[in-house]
């Protein structure tokens, strides 16, 4: 089978990463160069994911240029919670309820059904696809996701521990896609998350434990990351440079995996909002990431675009 890859856009407001969270941080001017990204992607005849939040699905300085995009069927519209800046505002603001999963029941379900109608508003059409703030899934989170109509989630962040900020633990996840459920009511399609190095095989529990203890004080994992015995790589061109991305997908491949999901942030399509794109030579550096990465997934890996629906035909074969 040949490789298949989805683009995920967390589409959200502008924010100093540094500062902590703000109900009064809600601007959107980014999204008006928004096509600085979808010119690249309709190049590869992409159809991206844009997860939008309720800043920007609220606001027509970050909606229209997105219905624009909509409307010539080049993207599709999901869901996206940040808490802090999405209604009712109940919970007090702090780390901890950044994550959506771990608001009560009752008020993370009532701030998804005010961003889902707030999209359908602006959008003429609810959204099946969803994302959970900072991969902030919970307790409840895929009954809700049920009951309000959804089909697919994309929080999971494989090889990653939010716990010590009081958010999931993916540790022992894979980027695997799969159905949450026994009924097959949700469709999982985790962010492309692994290893490449010589000991990548091993990767998932000998990271573990490296990330634990005096092994990580004493800096262990950038260590053998610098020596390419082992390194953690996400599929973005946020944070990981194109060698990384490249061997990542090729080492996987060899592996047997077909499935690939990458994602980034919207703002960082302006220099200054994000720590990855912070001057001019960041954001021309960002985009060059992007398509020599597609030009290698589509000319030399032979890999093809997909959606999320998609991923699920495949597997439902």
């Amino acid at each position: 089978m040949k490789p298949h890859i989805v683009i995920v856009i967390d589409t959200e407001e502008e924010f100093d990463w540094n500062k902590g969270f703000f109900r009064e941080k809600t601007g959107v001017s980014h999204l008006r160069f928004v096509n600085r990204i979808q010119s690249v992607f309709n190049c590869y005849n992409i159809t991206p994911v844009y997860l939008i939040n309720y800043p920007v699905a609220s606001q027509p300085e970050g909606y229209e240029p997105l219905r624009k995009i909509l409307l010539q069927g080049r993207c599709i519209i999901g869901a996206h919670i940040h808490p802090w800046v999405n209604p009712p505002f109940e919970e007090e603001v702090c780390s901890y309820n950044s994550f959506p999963g771990n608001l009560p029941f009752s008020l993370e379900s009532t701030k998804l059904e005010v961003l889902c109608e707030c999209i359908e508003q602006n959008f003429d059409i609810r959204p099946i696809i969803y994302k959970a703030g900072r991969y902030g899934v919970g307790l409840n989170t895929f009954d809700i996701l049920v009951k309000q109509g959804f089909e697919f989630d994309l929080s999971y962040c494989p090889h990653t521990d939010y716990s010590k900020e009081g958010g999931p633990d993916f540790t022992n996840k894979t980027a695997t896609p799969h159905w949450i459920d026994t009924e097959k009511k949700i469709f999982e399609i985790p962010l492309t998350v692994g290893f490449e190095g010589i000991f990548r095989t091993a990767g998932p529990k000998l990271y573990s434990k490296l990330k634990h203890g005096f092994l990580e004080k004493l800096h262990f994992p950038g260590i053998i990351s610098h020596l390419r015995l082992l390194n953690r790589v996400v599929l973005s061109p946020e944070g990981s440079n194109l060698k990384e991305m490249v061997r990542l997908v090729r080492d996987q491949y060899i592996d047997g995996i077909r499935m690939f999901s990458m994602a980034f942030h919207s703002p960082s399509i302006e220099p200054g909002h994000t720590p990855y794109v912070r001057s001019s030579q960041d954001l021309n550096d960002f985009l060059s990431r992007l398509q020599r990465f597609f030009d290698f997934f589509f000319n030399d890996l032979d890999g093809q675009p997909s959606t999320p629906e998609q991923i699920r035909e495949i597997y439902k074969q």
